[in-house]
């Protein structure tokens, strides 16, 4: 199970083993089992129901902050790392991958925009450097 099991709600996640055959086997049994799956850089998820990332961005943006991403998408940058995010880059026109998420491009139907050098929050420092850099 993954580390920050206790905190999630509506999601299972298991820590990925990075042997392609045993993590194969938790998103087949996760299959079985009914549940949606995608594997992101540390976790394979698991979950029941319709939604989605963008989805519950949608939502969460328009019932906690009032904002409605369908009107404001060319606004917007997203940032991600995975599979599970393939619906945000697909989604946003500004768009921004980290350079993990290089692992996972045959899987993502539209891929970000822009890759970084750098993997995980190194990455996403130098994608918040980019667009501080560009206000100046």
């Amino acid at each position: 199970m993954a580390d920050d099991q206790a905190f999630r709600l509506t999601s299972i996640a298991f820590s990925r083993t990075y042997d392609p055959s045993v993590d194969k086997k938790i998103v087949d049994a996760l299959r079985e089992a009914g549940a949606n799956t995608t594997v992101n850089n540390l976790w394979i998820l698991g979950w029941l129901g319709g939604y989605d990332k963008l989805s519950m961005t949608r939502r969460v943006m328009r019932e906690a902050y009032g904002v409605d991403i369908d009107a404001k998408r060319d606004a917007i940058l997203y940032t991600g790392d995975s599979t599970n995010d393939a619906p945000m880059f697909a989604f946003f026109k500004h768009t921004i991958g980290v350079s993990t998420v290089r692992e996972h491009l045959s899987d993502i139907p539209v891929p970000p925009v822009w890759i970084t050098d750098g993997p995980g929050g190194r990455g996403f420092i130098e994608a918040a450097d980019a667009v501080i850099r560009s206000q100046r």
